[in-house]
């Protein structure tokens, strides 16, 4: 890891229990993601950004999940909607916020799990509808980052007709009203909240996208692979405590925790390897087609990874506080909040298929649809 990097890393660990413990709002530490420039690191170089490719992106959010995974939800969430608002049609709006974005001025997050996860049938939990010039959204956000704490919130509603709707609403609109937040298992400081919306109009100039087919995706360009990342970094920081205590172990788990190391190392350069094939075949992509739109990573690549990353981190998470002990119980040390945290990663953009196979790992199976019929 780079130096800088690094020591926000350190100064994020040096905070984070803190704010597990009491649930207060990590204002110290996004202070620290501002003295490292992390407001910059997505928003494009034309907006005054550093516009970080995929694999100096995936380096700093390692770090940050490594030093706080609290601070790296509610700024992934952050950088997800400015890359939204970036990769928009609309350029006023692109001119107006990213700028102000970059510089802090304001905090933005998104409410759009209401359309990226399935619902099996159900109605949506977000609708638009065409009033004149403008959409009203009426529904439901079920989950948002640093809801209460945020001014603007990038959001995707659903039309009668199917068709998408991607706008940034403003968190103090009219009919906009933000739950307390919820009573989460881990990451409590991150205010993650339910946004309710009555008759909230959207003007026009507010639209980044839609309405159309696929208001996420379509012109949207390649992320980095985000929550691999994340996890890498969650499991080096707990293969980090596991080395710290294993001199105090016996020979066996001194030996154990050497090949805890070896497997985090293997999963971080091959979180590495993927990222950097997948910025490659996005640059031939996009010389080729003149975009970088595209799947410039397979969906099963994606997919093995993240169950990968998954399996390790329950695996090192149970390690670690093996080698806590009685004492890596108490509510006040670390390696119960590195444990906790590690099972969001169970839930966190899960897909069907990396449920499926992070539980075929774990029960070291084949998932249902590979196993054999037969009952020889």
């Amino acid at each position: 890891m780079e130096p800088s990097l690094q020591q926000l890393a350190d100064n994020l660990c040096r905070l984070a229990t803190h704010h597990d413990i009491t649930g207060s709002w990590p204002e110290a530490s996004l202070t620290e993601l501002g003295s490292a420039g992390a407001w910059r690191w997505v928003i494009p170089a034309a907006y005054g950004g550093l516009g970080l490719d995929q694999v100096q992106l995936t380096q700093a959010y390692e770090a940050v999940a490594a030093g706080c995974m609290t601070t790296l939800l509610i700024l992934t969430q952050r950088d997800r909607a400015c890359e939204l608002i970036a990769d928009g049609e609309n350029e006023l709006l692109k001119a107006n916020l990213l700028p102000r974005l970059m510089r802090n001025e304001l905090l933005a997050t998104v409410g759009i799990s209401q359309v990226t996860t399935s619902r099996q049938g159900a109605r949506p939990a977000l609708t638009a509808t065409v009033d004149g010039q403008d959409f009203v959204l009426n529904g439901v956000m079920p989950w948002v980052t640093s809801a209460a704490r945020s001014r603007l919130i990038v959001t995707a509603a659903m039309l009668s007709d199917g068709r998408q709707l991607l706008a940034a609403v403003d968190a103090d609109s009219p009919g906009l009203t933000i739950d307390k937040p919820m009573d989460l298992m881990a990451l409590q400081a991150s205010n993650t909240s339910e946004v309710h919306c009555r008759t909230v109009r959207v003007p026009r100039e507010r639209v980044i996208r839609g309405p159309t087919a696929n208001a996420l995706s379509s012109g949207m360009t390649i992320r980095p692979h985000v929550v691999a990342a994340a996890g890498v970094g969650l499991a080096g920081s707990m293969a980090s405590f596991i080395t710290a205590h294993a001199g105090n172990a016996d020979g066996p788990l001194r030996t154990l925790a050497e090949e805890i190391q070896h497997r985090c190392d293997a999963m971080r350069e091959r979180l590495y390897r993927v990222t950097q094939q997948a910025a490659s075949r996005a640059t031939l992509h996009a010389d080729e087609a003149g975009s970088a739109d595209g799947p410039a990573v397979a969906t099963d690549e994606k997919t093995d990874l993240r169950v990968a990353v998954n399996d390790l981190l329950v695996r090192v998470a149970s390690a670690a506080l093996v080698y806590g002990k009685g004492t890596g119980f108490l509510r006040q040390m670390p390696v119960q909040r590195l444990v906790r945290e590690a099972m969001f990663f169970l839930v966190w953009s899960a897909s069907s298929d990396v449920r499926v196979g992070t539980v075929a790992r774990l029960l070291e199976a084949p998932p249902p649809e590979t196993r054999s019929l037969s009952i020889d």
